[in-house]
């Protein structure tokens, strides 16, 4: 079958929904798929890039645009629009008459938009997947417009039930309606044998954070309580984004707090290895969490905000959930620390947890989807 991919963010743009990405092309080339990903080039992350790039069963074109603006648009959503909109827009008509797909998969409303309208013309199969929770309000232009796009696809999947009943809330029939759940490469994300030694992180008890650097996803709140940790507890922080000059500033003061940077994907495992635990703080409606499956896979532990879709992506077997402020990231970290039995415990689970949910087999759903 020959898919075309239409999103905004691909790698090597950094993010849980370009790792997703790189996991399906991956998925359904090695399954004889022959797949187009249309794209930007990168947009939030500084790095080097191809307009096009071509691999065994895979095509990338990236479209030339303007970086910089999309961190600023992310509470603006119609100039959000308007700025990923053009570029994909007037590409996608072009690469459906020369790769001609036989489905087009399109990830997110911009994206979304996009593949009902020219695959209504080019008369293709059109399944919009959604990353994240979007909270459509209850009437309006924009449920007007949200409701036409899925009701003009042939079919849509969530990345969680909340999204699902998201969706299904615009009146758009069950039957047309799916969920589907990330997965990790199990092979490549397990426990590195002495990564502690390896990192130079021996004898210290190891918070990591793993993900942009974003007010969204909880950094100021967690800054603020590693100020209070006891002095034995560092805070790690791999990602790249806005608040990094914050991180560096509190870095230069703190003897507590590691700035990794960003660090590519394929290259976390040692870092999720080598960490006590892993933290999520997100202060908005997470879409899933990839980072949670990746740090179980390495048998790592996971406090996470009991948030959006976060409670379908583990339980208090592997982790421990909380409401995201300074003072409840403190309490819940230091008794960890105080109790390195509970957290062994979970530590044990964390693996079989991963193994029994997110391996490859989950494309399979998303491979139904594209069959009428």
């Amino acid at each position: 079958m020959k898919i075309l991919q239409l999103t905004a963010h691909f790698s090597p743009n950094v993010g849980g929904v370009e790792t997703h990405l790189d996991d399906l092309v991956k998925a359904l080339t090695k399954r004889k798929h022959k797949v187009f990903v249309l794209t930007y080039r990168p947009l939030t992350a500084k790095a080097d890039w191809e307009v096009y790039e071509r691999k065994s069963g895979l095509s990338v074109f990236r479209i030339p645009w303007i970086p910089g603006f999309f961190y600023q648009l992310v509470d603006k959503p119609i100039l959000e629009y308007l700025y990923l909109f053009p570029g994909l827009f007037l590409f996608t008509p072009l690469v459906l008459t020369f790769f001609r797909p036989e489905v087009i998969q399109a990830h997110g409303l911009v994206a979304g938009a996009v593949g009902v309208f020219w695959g209504k013309l080019f008369r293709k199969r059109v399944v919009i997947i959604t990353h994240s929770v979007y909270h459509f309000p209850k009437k309006g232009l924009y449920r007007s417009f949200v409701k036409l796009i899925f009701s003009s696809a042939d079919f849509a999947m969530g990345l969680s039930s909340k999204a699902v009943e998201e969706i299904e809330s615009l009146g758009i029939p069950k039957e047309k309606v799916g969920i589907f759940t990330y997965w990790i490469d199990l092979e490549k994300f397990k426990e590195v044998k002495s990564a502690k030694k390896k990192l130079d992180w021996e004898g210290k008890f190891i918070v990591l954070f793993v993900g942009r650097l974003v007010v969204e996803k909880g950094v100021l709140e967690l800054l603020e309580s590693a100020k209070s940790w006891k002095k034995n507890i560092y805070l790690a922080i791999a990602g790249a984004g806005p608040l990094e000059g914050i991180i560096n500033k509190q870095k230069s003061i703190s003897k507590n707090l590691i700035y990794l940077g960003k660090i590519e994907n394929e290259k976390l495992p040692p870092y999720y290895s080598a960490a006590d635990l892993v933290i999520v703080p997100s202060t908005h409606e997470e879409g899933f969490g990839r980072v949670i499956l990746e740090s179980l896979a390495c048998g790592t532990p996971v406090i996470a905000a009991k948030r959006g879709a976060i409670p379908e992506a583990m339980d208090e077997s592997v982790g421990k959930f909380i409401d995201v402020s300074p003072k409840t990231i403190k309490d819940t970290v230091e008794d960890f620390y105080k109790n390195p039995d509970k957290l062994k415990k979970l530590s044990n689970n964390a693996r079989n947890f991963a193994r029994g949910r997110y391996s490859e087999k989950n494309v399979e759903k998303i491979i139904e989807a594209y069959e009428d």
